[in-house]
């Protein structure tokens, strides 16, 4: 046997050792001995209440004993729980099994390294791509000296040559954020392998998951991953300098998006326009047409009737008198008066 093959073996050893230890500590399920005595002797109360006619008395106690029966149902299915778990994990890997797995590693993995020193085994994947979005390779890191009690934190998912979003630089991966990965719908298989000692069975499930996309559940999606394209210039925008359109709900720059000065709301350039009168931009449900010329104006630019200044001052126009020469001799002529003297018609 080789150096290489002897110090896989000592690690074999080592990790089943730590499977034992831990499978030894771990809490032993209880049947539930204490409930199913209370329950005895509430039966008990419950006839002798009824044989001495203790109609209430035996009403109260059969409420307690329905009580302590439904505790008592409850107990009994974690009790069950628990010797599913117990005969799971007396199906934890041999030494054998464990040294087979960590041979096999090298032969699925480019990069493997194990350090008994920290009690960690790391593989590391190929440069992964999703979607024509390069992502680099990812070391997965276990700690195998907390393999059985389902630490949530007992492997680490690292970005060896790191391409985060641009919103989040802690997300390098659309399932990673801060080294630890979204197992989903395969958390269950995952914590199973590593409770087994499946070592294999772990790195490949974990490498898997970091090949693939699911869309539904991202910490950042795919199409944001560089950026959101804005919707009026077109340019990258990462998300500290990212508006959304209250109106479309499409993405603008720090440039290009418009405050609407009425409504104080964020919009783009298409769900805004521009007010005729004063110029400024305002979004559309802050925009009101003139009554009469039907032109575009904000409220601040039109007056209680719902006219432009244009409008207002044209039909204030119509109403003055009229001094043309027409209305002057339309109207009746009337001779100066002297005192004493009647007013004549001429």
């Amino acid at each position: 046997m080789t150096h290489h093959d002897q110090r896989l073996l000592r690690l074999a050893f080592a990790i089943e050792e730590q499977l034992k230890t831990a499978q030894c500590n771990a809490p032993q399920a209880e049947l539930p001995a204490a409930i199913w005595l209370q329950c005895e002797l509430t039966l008990r109360l419950i006839r002798r209440a009824q044989r001495h006619g203790w109609q209430l008395a035996a009403h109260r106690l059969l409420h307690d004993l329905r009580a302590n029966l439904r505790r008592l149902q409850a107990d009994l299915v974690a009790f069950d729980c628990g010797l599913e778990r117990q005969q799971s994990e007396r199906c934890q890997s041999s030494v054998s099994d464990i040294y087979a797995d960590l041979v096999t590693l090298r032969e699925e993995f480019d990069q493997v390294a194990f350090d008994q020193r920290k009690r960690t085994i790391s593989v590391t994947t190929e440069p992964i791509e999703l979607d024509g979005v390069y992502l680099g390779p990812f070391e997965i890191q276990l700690d195998w000296s907390d393999l059985t009690d389902g630490h949530p934190n007992n492997y680490r998912v690292i970005a060896i040559d790191a391409h985060p979003a641009a919103a989040n630089d802690n997300v390098t991966h659309p399932h990673v954020q801060d080294e630890v990965v979204c197992e989903g719908e395969g958390r269950q298989t995952i914590r199973s392998a590593i409770e087994q000692g499946r070592l294999l069975d772990f790195f490949v499930i974990v490498a898997n998951l970091l090949r693939t996309y699911n869309a539904g559940s991202p910490h950042v999606s795919l199409a944001d991953w560089h950026g959101a394209e804005c919707a009026d210039c077109g340019a990258t925008v990462s998300g500290d300098e990212r508006w959304t359109c209250e109106k479309c709900q499409t993405t603008t720059c720090g440039e290009c998006y418009q405050n609407c000065s009425d409504c104080d709301g964020i919009y783009c350039d298409e769900c805004t326009t521009s007010c005729e009168g004063c110029d400024e931009r305002r979004c559309r449900s802050c925009i009101s047409v003139c009554s009469a010329c039907h032109d575009e104006y904000c409220q601040g630019c039109l007056d209680d009737n719902e006219r432009c200044s244009d409008c207002h001052d044209k039909e204030n126009e119509a109403t003055k008198p009229n001094d043309s020469e027409e209305y002057r001799n339309s109207q009746v002529a009337v001779q100066p008066n002297c005192m004493g003297e009647a007013v004549v018609l001429a």
